[in-house]
């Protein structure tokens, strides 16, 4: 009898292999990202920073300049908030801060986020070279680029998971485009610290209910109100679709 030995390597082992060789590596890194949000509610450009010490990261707005479409101002309600993901590689958790509207819910992810299916494609991005990547998140498609020339792993917003750092990363529809544009090497970096109360960390799945429930409630307010006058235009995107 002929035996048959399996070369393939599965996915979900290869990613566990990929965060347990990140805690091999010591030295600390800052990078900065231009990041493009372009939704129905307006035209977002932003810088963000990303810190990476020994088995965690943390991501998060610098400064923002927001430009409105269609005269919405949702994302205004929370104009003083300060996005940011912060990721433990050790106990594979992401927390992260989204909005329901006018209130902030701490949110926590297991890591990776994502399934990605490593292509064969390379390009230069700021004379480095990397490696593309394409995977399928909460509704959208998108493709990074990875170096492996820098030895860290990570990525900026929710991404991670390849093996090396994702210098860039886009979505298909051009919803969004992030890029690196500084990469610095820091001798004992203190990550930068966000309150969050990890009594009130929710799932994904409980965020989704709380902001249908959101949005359910705004939608019977305006139906109920007796102003002819008054015109109501509920208007929302978000980069990641909400599972109903």
């Amino acid at each position: 009898m002929k035996t048959r030995i399996c070369l393939g390597i599965n996915i979900f082992i290869l990613l566990t292999i990929v965060f347990n060789s990140y805690l091999a590596y010591t030295q600390d890194y800052v990078i900065e990202y231009n990041q493009i949000t372009s939704l129905l509610t307006g035209l977002t450009e932003s810088v963000y920073q990303l810190e990476i010490k020994k088995d965690k990261s943390i991501y998060f707005r610098l400064k923002r300049n927001f430009t409105n479409k269609e005269g919405n101002d949702v994302i205004k309600l929370n104009k003083n908030i300060v996005p940011f993901v912060y990721n433990n590689f050790t106990s594979k958790k992401a927390i992260y801060n989204q909005p329901v509207f006018n209130k902030i819910m701490f949110v926590e992810d297991p890591l990776p986020m994502q399934v990605w299916s490593l292509q064969s494609e390379t390009k230069k991005i700021n004379n480095i070279n990397c490696k593309k990547a394409t995977t399928s998140f909460r509704g959208r498609n998108y493709t990074a680029w990875y170096t492996e020339d820098i030895p860290i792993i990570g990525g900026p917003w929710k991404f991670n998971g390849l093996p090396g750092l994702i210098l860039a990363v886009s979505s298909e529809d051009g919803a969004l485009s992030i890029e690196a544009n500084k990469i610095e090497k820091k001798n004992n970096l203190t990550l930068t610290k966000f309150n969050i109360n990890k009594k009130k960390l929710i799932s994904w799945e409980e965020y989704c209910k709380k902001f249908n429930s959101a949005v359910g409630l705004i939608t019977k307010r305006f139906k109920l109100d007796p102003d002819p006058d008054v015109e109501y235009d509920l208007k929302f995107e978000l980069l990641e679709k909400i599972e109903q």
